[in-house]
């Protein structure tokens, strides 16, 4: 699971659509009365940024052993299934974050829990541009064609508008991850879940594999922003 920053968060496609923040210009300036030539040094190679990793105990016993995650709801999920899932346990690349395959850079794909023999992505849709991606969605040219049709749509019709392109872009990233599970020798024949909301995963694994869980959904949606509220940033 990938860093969640949700749309509500950090969502620039509702502030500006028109906004790229891909396009920087070179904030150097240059000083007339520095004349003197600056002696050019091989360029450094360079070094991609590791992602934010949120540290909490999630041992039944208390112990000192942690766990590391790369984002908020990523703990939050392992938190709750650790809590209402009977025998789930985490384990690094068995039950979490489960390396289903390696991308065209090397870097290892997984898929973020193994929960009964089924695998689970939780990937809340990404609407929001980043400095080197467009959320979901494929590519610029497809992000702003959605920004221009949303914003030219009346307020009634932008809410059936924008809930279409989100069922489009979950369905989209299922089958990137499905593509890949089928070619694996292990897993591609068990079943994957994508849940994009909290009450996505209440109802499609809370309610399926835990037991002694929140009866409604109100409850376990309480306990999801409280975690959310409290764990450390």
């Amino acid at each position: 699971m990938k860093e969640d920053s949700t749309a509500n968060s950090r969502d620039l496609l509702f502030n500006d659509p028109g906004s790229n923040v891909d396009e920087y210009l070179d904030g150097a300036k240059q000083h007339e009365h520095h004349r003197r030539r600056r002696k050019r040094h091989p360029a450094k190679e360079r070094v991609a940024p590791t992602p934010t990793e949120i540290v909490i105990d999630i041992s039944v016993a208390n112990s000192a052993d942690t766990i590391k995650f790369c984002s908020r709801s990523e703990a939050i999920c392992a938190r709750l299934l650790k809590d209402f899932v009977p025998h789930f346990e985490l384990q690094p690349g068995v039950t979490f974050q489960v390396p289903i395959g390696t991308d065209r850079n090397g870097n290892i794909i997984a898929v973020d829990f193994l929960v009964d023999g089924v695998l689970l992505e939780y990937h809340p849709v990404r609407f929001f541009q980043s400095r080197k991606r467009f959320g979901d969605f494929v590519n610029r040219e497809e992000y702003r064609s959605y920004a221009k049709v949303f914003h030219s749509l009346t307020p009634e019709k932008r809410e059936f508008f924008h809930a279409a392109m989100k069922a489009r872009l979950t369905q989209n990233y299922f089958n990137r991850r499905r593509a890949i599970l089928d070619q694996h020798p292990l897993f591609r024949r068990t079943e994957l879940i994508v849940a994009t909301s909290p009450a996505e995963f209440y109802e499609r694994v809370i309610n399926r594999f835990g037991r002694n869980h929140p009866k409604t959904l109100e409850r376990f949606l309480k306990i999801f922003n409280e975690l959310m509220r409290t764990l450390p940033d």
